[in-house]
């Protein structure tokens, strides 16, 4: 399945771009990899150098495309499953800022609802 950013004819590696700030003021960058068989979102690649460096707080987080046909730049969010590895990594990380867009920013926490372990059911 494509990536709903992507075209037919675009490449399917690196063509998403990641970047996240950790705690220790290090920019960790990775790249999306997916592939007939196997698929790695870019926020998780920039995770994984994050982690090899053995941080694992992020303070600000991007994701971006750029479509070839028309040059525009596209700001993305992260998917389910980068946002709850993410949660997963450092439950701080709930505070991560999330950038959207140009003049858009939301927390983590914002994006996972309802994150918060349930109660127990009577």
């Amino acid at each position: 399945m494509l990536h709903p950013y992507v075209t037919k004819d675009a490449r399917l590696f690196g063509n998403v771009g990641a970047a996240l700030v950790g705690e220790n003021g290090k920019v960790y960058v990775g790249v999306c990899v997916d592939t007939a068989s196997w698929g790695l979102c870019a926020e998780r690649s920039a995770m994984a150098a994050m982690i090899t460096d053995k941080c694992y707080r992020v303070r600000k987080m991007v994701a971006v495309w750029r479509d070839e046909k028309d040059g525009k730049l596209y700001i993305l969010p992260p998917c389910g499953v980068c946002r709850e590895i993410l949660r997963r990594i450092d439950e701080d990380n709930l505070q991560t800022e999330v950038i959207l867009g140009r003049m858009d920013v939301l927390k983590l926490a914002e994006l996972l609802p309802r994150h918060e372990w349930p109660d127990p059911f009577d």
